[in-house]
């Protein structure tokens, strides 16, 4: 539960500095699916609705520290792929919840953007995909789950003090090929 993390988080440290948003699932889905409806549900409850019930919970004590607020979205809200109706939906509206809790929080000092990567390697990534990306992809690999952390590092720290409302794309210029899949 939301309010027990948060609640416990404060027991712990005192305050809370940094909230990191990465919850998410990544069905394959499209509009001539029988069960569409109940999926797109599924999905904005996890990818969505989940992501503002816990800001929501977490900004009166963000705003006591100007704190800063991450979410964790993906390439696909912007370079949309066939068969991911709804994870491309939740993802495009996180980003436009991103840039308005922005407008809405920087006054009181807290920070929010968000971080957008590509495909990275994590344990299921299809082996055919990670071969495809490493031919296609202008760098010539996939991400790792450390390319993603240092970003969000980045945007936490001290050194991204005046970035709000951005969306930091991290994908090797994967974005640039539309979406090959």
């Amino acid at each position: 539960d939301v309010e027990r993390l948060i609640n416990e988080t404060i027991k712990t440290f005192g305050q809370l500095d940094v909230l990191v948003n990465n919850a998410g699932i990544y069905p394959t889905s499209d509009i001539h699916d029988k069960n569409i409806t109940d999926e797109f549900d599924l999905v904005f409850n996890i990818d969505l609705r989940a992501v503002v019930q816990t800001i929501h919970t977490a900004v009166p004590y963000l705003e006591k520290t100007n704190g800063t607020i991450i979410d964790i979205s993906s390439i696909v809200a912007f370079s949309p792929s066939k068969s991911q109706l709804t994870y491309s939906s939740a993802k495009a509206a996180l980003n436009m919840l991103t840039e308005v809790l922005a407008l809405e929080l920087g006054p009181k000092g807290v920070r929010v953007n968000a971080v957008s990567p590509g495909g990275t390697e994590v344990e299921g990534t299809p082996k055919t995909w990670i071969e495809l990306m490493k031919q296609l992809a202008p760098l010539r690999r996939i991400g790792e789950p450390l390319d993603i952390a240092k970003a969000v590092v980045f945007l936490a720290s001290t050194d991204a003090q005046y970035i709000t409302g951005e969306d930091l794309v991290v994908d090797g210029g994967q974005h640039f090929l539309g979406n090959p899949l």
